[in-house]
């Protein structure tokens, strides 16, 4: 089974009720329906807001605790050299 795309662009009214005409070559039967939208940007983060949010993160251990041992990689076999 194929799947088209088809797009139109429409206005919402106030009671949010869309009343939108498709095409007739689109047959009878089920469809998928996806509504996009733009909404406005939110609050901006500012540096501030991003030092305060990992200000408030718990404190969860000591560095050490997070050290990983020193990784050289794979070891050179004899026959390389």
């Amino acid at each position: 089974m194929a799947t088209h795309r088809y797009e139109a662009f429409a206005e919402v009214p106030q009671d949010h009720c869309l009343y939108l005409p498709l095409p007739p070559e689109i047959p009878v039967g089920p469809v998928r329906v996806t509504v996009m939208f733009e909404s406005p940007a939110s609050s901006q983060a500012t540096d501030e807001s991003i030092k305060r949010l990992l200000g408030n993160m718990p404190d969860l251990g000591e560095d050490s605790d997070f050290e990983r041992p020193l990784d050289d990689g794979r070891e050179v076999p004899d026959w390389v050299f």
